[in-house]
């Protein structure tokens, strides 16, 4: 286990749980277990099996680092509930649910701000264009780590767009056997726009096609449904 995240585990588990208790109720619903108890199985999974081999792509200099380890979270979930006979598809809607309810916690004003920052396309070209810098710089330190390049102009009939070049989620997701959770964890981007309003669309991921992920935005669309999860609703996005 990298030194990194050895020193954060106790943040880890406190951020898990976090996550987890907002669903505890469909937890110990589907597996016949005490919150506490599975939450403990699920917590040795990931120290077990997901931080002791977390590559290091930055640490807390980095905002990608927050996004491999707080994905991986639901994949220990999955992991351990698929032991007691839950399928993927309900661990699926699992994520979605804490996602959901995590998101729908945020303040009213708070969602406002997040929302004008969003779709302020000036000042979001400006922001991820300092992103894509600081990203090619953790990139030659850190192989591996994130790489995103924001698209100017965006991609036709889209306000906005940039991609994601390297995602240490699917790399790790391969490397491990981890693949059936991609297209889910990926789906989760759409429950955290959708909770702040922001109409997002991806029609490529790392992980299907190993080119790129893209996130676009029309801001002039509906935010679009997330369960059934949007790779399953036969519109072309993922």
């Amino acid at each position: 286990m990298h030194e990194f995240y050895a020193r954060n585990a106790h943040k880890y588990s406190k951020s898990m749980n976090s996550y987890l208790r907002l669903i505890s109720s469909e937890l110990e619903e589907v597996s016949g277990k005490a919150y506490g108890t599975l939450f403990q199985e699920i917590w040795n999974h990931y120290e077990k099996n997901m931080l002791e081999y977390f590559p290091y792509i930055g640490g807390n200099k980095v905002s990608g680092t927050g996004n491999l380890t707080g994905a991986y979270f639901f994949v220990s979930m999955g992991e351990v509930l698929k032991l007691y006979g839950v399928p993927l598809d309900r661990i699926g809607h699992l994520m979605v649910l804490a996602y959901e309810r995590r998101f729908n916690s945020i303040p009213g004003f708070v969602k406002k701000i997040a929302y004008k920052s969003f779709t302020n396309v000036r000042l979001l070209k400006k922001k991820y264009l300092k992103k894509d810098v600081r990203n090619a710089a953790n990139a030659v330190l850190n192989p591996g780590s994130f790489e995103t390049k924001t698209m100017i102009p965006p991609e036709e009939g889209y306000d906005f767009s940039y991609h994601n070049l390297v995602c240490p989620l699917s790399d790790f997701a391969r490397a491990h056997g981890y693949e059936e959770y991609m297209p889910y964890l990926c789906n989760l981007d759409y429950v955290m726009f959708g909770a702040f309003g922001v109409p997002m669309f991806r029609e490529h991921t790392c992980f299907e096609d190993g080119d790129y992920c893209d996130f676009k935005l029309k801001l002039d669309a509906k935010p679009m449904e997330y369960w059934p999860p949007v790779f399953e609703q036969g519109k072309g996005y993922k």
